[in-house]
């Protein structure tokens, strides 16, 4: 029987933030990403439109301990290790020995069905709930997946998106998607799906209203990337 407050439990710690300073007292968060196999695993868009500056100086915020409902979490100075925007996926390295943290296992996304339960976990709206006085705020969300796809234009045609029967808001792109049986890494989250506001009065306006609908890519897509 699966125990989702276990699960969640066990990988909390290896979740972060990713971002950068824009001036030495503020910080930009850009999104989410997870400890695997001693390095960090993230969507490759979050590096849409910095500097090389600014990639440069990436940091990613670790929980370095926590003890119950009190977290501890540092900034780490973290660099790119290799990408591949055509599939969105990123890997970094980091200047702290990441195995010293509880560190996420892959599974096979070659095995995902649909109709399978997930769930995944990231800092959405990290930005704004710090400046709310919320603190870093680690959020964790259920869903299931709806559909497979895969890629038409590859002649071996590999799995190449999760749709995901859940809401993902900004930031949490780059976080785990992932098996709520095995525990395991099945996806990384890639895109959210949002409608422009049909509340009267609002139309006009850049708001855009939550679609049940989510993006992943397949884990095992990150699997060659490692190689």
């Amino acid at each position: 029987m699966t125990n989702l407050k276990q699960n969640i439990r066990q990988v909390r710690q290896a979740i972060v933030a990713i971002g950068f300073h824009p001036a030495p007292d503020k910080i930009t968060i850009l999104g989410s990403g997870f400890i695997s196999g001693g390095k960090i695993i993230s969507a490759a868009h979050l590096l849409n439109g910095l500097t090389q500056e600014q990639i440069a100086g990436l940091k990613a915020n670790v929980m370095v301990a926590q003890q119950g409902d009190i977290e501890n979490y540092h900034w780490l100075s973290i660099k790119l290790d290799k990408h591949e925007p055509k599939d969105d996926l990123a890997v970094f390295t980091a200047e702290y020995d990441l195995n010293q943290l509880p560190n996420l296992k892959l599974g096979d996304s070659e095995s995902v069905e649909i109709g399978q339960d997930v769930y995944f976990i990231g800092f959405p709206y990290a930005a704004q709930l710090i400046n709310d006085g919320f603190g870093i705020t680690l959020v964790a969300n259920k869903g299931m997946v709806s559909n497979i796809k895969r890629d038409g234009a590859d002649p071996n045609h590999k799995r190449n998106w999760f749709i995901i029967d859940a809401i993902s808001n900004p930031g949490n792109s780059g976080c785990p998607v992932i098996n709520a049986e095995t525990n395991e890494v099945i996806g990384v989250m890639s895109i959210s799906f949002r409608t422009k506001s049909q509340v009267k009065g609002f139309e006009e306006l850049e708001i855009r209203e939550p679609m049940h609908i989510a993006g992943a890519k397949p884990i095992n897509l990150v699997k060659e990337l490692l190689k």
